[in-house]
Order: C-alpha cells, then structure tokens, then sequence
C-alpha cells in the first residue's frame, strides 16, 4: 500500500485526498456560518447558496478523479497481464480499486452536506418572504 501511495500514480490519490480535505474545510465553514453565528440575514444566506453551488461544483470532480485513477490502475492491470507479470497485475488492481472507493466516499457525504445546506438557505428564505407578505 504504501508502495502505491509513493508511485508515480499516488498523485491521483493524493489529488483526490488534498480536494476532500480543502471541500470538507470549507464545507464545514459554511455549516458554521449558517447555523453558529450572529442571526441570519437574507445577504448572507444568498451568499451561503452561491458557495454551496460552487462547493458542489468542486464535489463532482472527487468522482471523476477516482475514475482517473481507475482508468490508470486498469491500464496498468492489463499492461501486467500482457507480461505476465502477476505483482504489477494485483497492485493495478488496488490501484482502481482504491481510487474508486476513495473518490465515492468522500463525495457521497459532501453532496449529502450540501444538500442539507442548500435546504437551510431556502428555508430561511421561504420563512423571510412569508414574514415580507404579512
């Protein structure tokens, strides 16, 4: 395992670790400011919705790059299975497998968070209109 991380292709899991880390921040920034400061107000939710589109941009590539490494590692598996060769065979395997696994797992939950987000925003901005109305 440790031999993958320091190839050549660790970088993609090494993308896909540094992208998770930097959304999750700023994830958990938005969490923060949505519901553990100063009262809302209508500015500073629209612009809590504009990062949380933006943030969810950044969250669909998390996949993509897992299937990068997916591509890789498999390139990799047959390019041993050409040879013969059955370590390179295996190590290719964990390689599209690993990637694959980390790309998902660190996606699913911030979509998930997202979502959570976006539906506090639109909440807030439901509840402000009603109160405007009356």
């Amino acid at each position: 395992m440790i031999e993958l991380l320091m190839s050549p292709k660790g970088i993609v899991l090494g993308l896909i670790f540094f992208l998770a880390l930097i959304i999750y921040w700023q994830i958990f920034d938005l969490i923060q400011l949505l519901f553990m400061n100063e009262p809302l107000n209508k500015t500073s939710v629209v612009l809590c919705q504009l990062r949380g589109r933006q943030l969810s941009g950044w969250v669909s590539v998390l996949p993509l790059l897992g299937l990068l490494g997916t591509v890789g590692g498999l390139f990799d598996s047959f390019n041993g299975l050409a040879h013969g060769d059955q370590a390179v065979l295996s190590t290719g395997i964990a390689e599209a497998l690993l990637t694959t696994q980390l790309g998902l797992t660190s996606a699913v939950p911030a979509v998930l968070l997202l979502i959570f987000c976006q539906r506090h925003c639109e909440r807030f901005l439901q509840e402000t209109e009603c109160i405007d109305v009356q």
